[in-house]
Order: C-alpha cells, then sequence, then structure tokens
C-alpha cells in the first residue's frame, strides 16, 4: 500500500505545482526592455542590435519564444547527456537507481503491482496513438483547424524517433530485480514517461484551446500529474530505472514546447505570432476571441 501512497502524493504534487506554475506565470515579457538596453550598449553596431531585436521581439514567431526553445532543446541535451555519461560510468544518480530498485522490489504486493500495471498502460503505444486520434479528431471538428492534427501527430511521432533513437545508442540493460516483470528492448530513456509527458501535454494545449487561464492551468497540471504517475509505475514495477524516467519527462516536455511554440501556442496555428500565441483570455472572454476571423467569416457565433 504504501508504494500506492507513493505515487498519489508524487504524481498529485508535481500536478499541484505544475497548476500553480502555469496559473502565476507572468503575462508580462521583459524580453523587450533587455533588448533596448543591450541595443544602447552595442551603439553603431547595427546588425547586431537588429539580430537581437529579431532573436528577443515578443511579438514574432520567430523571436524570443523559438530562441528560448532552442535554448531549452540545448539544456535538454545537456540534461540527457549528463544522465547517459552517468549510466555509462555506473556514478551519479545511477547509485541512487539501485537504492529505489531495492526498495521497490521489498515493497511490492500483488495488489500493488495490479494497480500500477493499469495505471502504466496511460503510456503504452497503443493508447497514445488512441488518445492522439482523438484528441486530433475532436480538435479538427471543434475548431476547424487543421494545424491540430499536423501538431499532434508532430508531438507523438516526434517522441517516438527521439527517444528510440537514444534508445538505441545508449543500449542499457533493464533492472533485473523483478523476474517476473518481463519486458523487452532497453531501458533509457523510459519510452513510456516520455510518451506520457508529451502526448499528455498536447492534450491539455488542445482542450484549452479558448478556455479560461484557470482551467488551462488545471489541464496542464493533469497532464503533468498522469506523466509522473507513468513514470513512477516505471520504476517501481522494475522495469526501468529512476534516471531512465527522469530522462523521458526532461524529452517529453521538451519536445512538447518546442512543437507548441513551433505551431503558435494555444493558437494552433503554424508561425502565429507569439504576441498573440501567449496572450492570456481573461476568465469572462469569449470564445469569439479565440475564434480565427476566417471561421467567424462563416457564421460562427
Amino acid at each position: 500500500m504504501v508504494v500506492l501512497v507513493l505515487v498519489l502524493v508524487v504524481s498529485a504534487s508535481a500536478g499541484l505545482g505544475a497548476s500553480l506554475a502555469i496559473r502565476r506565470w507572468p503575462h508580462a515579457d521583459p524580453a523587450l526592455s533587455a533588448t533596448e538596453a543591450l541595443g544602447e550598449d552595442l551603439g553603431s553596431h547595427r546588425r547586431s542590435r537588429r539580430f537581437l531585436r529579431s532573436r528577443m521581439d515578443p511579438s514574432t514567431a520567430t523571436g524570443l519564444a523559438l530562441t528560448v526553445a532552442l535554448a531549452a532543446l540545448v539544456l535538454t541535451g545537456v540534461i540527457v547527456g549528463v544522465l547517459a555519461w552517468m549510466v555509462r560510468r555506473d556514478v551519479g544518480l545511477v547509485d541512487l537507481d539501485h537504492v529505489i530498485e531495492v526498495w521497490a522490489d521489498e515493497n511490492a504486493t500483488t495488489f500493488s503491482d495490479a494497480v500500477l500495471g493499469a495505471i502504466t498502460h496511460l503510456g503504452d503505444t497503443a493508447t497514445i496513438l488512441g488518445v492522439g486520434i482523438v484528441i486530433s479528431v475532436y480538435g479538427l471538428w471543434r475548431w476547424r483547424k487543421p494545424a491540430i492534427p499536423l501538431f499532434v501527430t508532430t508531438v507523438v511521432l516526434g517522441q517516438v524517433l527521439i527517444s528510440n533513437t537514444i534508445k538505441a545508442t545508449i543500449d542499457r540493460a533493464r533492472p533485473e530485480l523483478r523476474p517476473r516483470a518481463i519486458f523487452t528492448g532497453t531501458s533509457f530513456p523510459s519510452g513510456h514517461t516520455t510518451a506520457a509527458a508529451a502526448t499528455y501535454l498536447a492534450v491539455a494545449l488542445v482542450l484549452g484551446i479558448g478556455s479560461s487561464p484557470r482551467v488551462r492551468a488545471a489541464l496542464g497540471g493533469a497532464a503533468v500529474s498522469v506523466a509522473v504517475a507513468v513514470g513512477c509505475t516505471r520504476v517501481l514495477l522494475g522495469v526501468h530505472w529512476f534516471s531512465d524516467v527522469v530522462a523521458g519527462l526532461v524529452i517529453g516536455w521538451s519536445w512538447f514546447g518546442i512543437c507548441a511554440v513551433a505551431f503558435g501556442g494555444r493558437l494552433l496555428r503554424f508561425g502565429a505570432p507569439a504576441e498573440a500565441a501567449i496572450k492570456p483570455s481573461s476568465p469572462g472572454a469569449s470564445v469569439r476571441e479565440t475564434v480565427p476571423a476566417e471561421r467567424r467569416g462563416r457564421g460562427s457565433p
């Protein structure tokens, strides 16, 4: 029972923390003032000033948001690289991997394994593909945006490609304390966790179109909670190491972020202005404000 309580506490805490962070994320963008300050210091270096403005101007999709996304991609690569180095050298976080695996083995019960097994299916390939298809159809029907299926497809297929490429490169063996858990393939990173992290945030973004900031924060928190819960099950079932799950979360969330930026944030229109994509809707805002003009012209209320 202690295993299930741990999963509940960890996943709920992660979801609540994410929801609060999303809800209170500052809407003001300090990038423009930072650009101006740098521009003054650069003086007559006009080319440098133009470059900085184009990279940091919050009104363009190819400016600040894309630059931040690329920086996040580099940071993700560094984190995953460090984890991979630890795995190769059998140091650092790998020591914690073994401690957690031993604890999970000692506290496992038939009932806890059954519950964890049910939760872990949320990250199965079949489940993820089914969820992706359903949310794509819903988004296309509800908002008449062809970019929504393309966005979801990019998120789902992209994370699979990234995860499997890293798996083949690192080729890490799975834990062996739980021989009754029969799984094939390499261990690093956790594919279930990567898929859950990327896909459920994509679902939250699509469902949150036209919603208030509070609703979008709740959806984002729920998506994070599900991903963390799936990650916990992978470790506690003895089919992945803790570091595999950490890498899976980092990769999945980072990939989702890059795709969301590329598709214009919650507007999900490729190349949409970043200023419009991140502009918050007031709780009382009408859905009309979020519907594309071309659709309103066809008689939408």
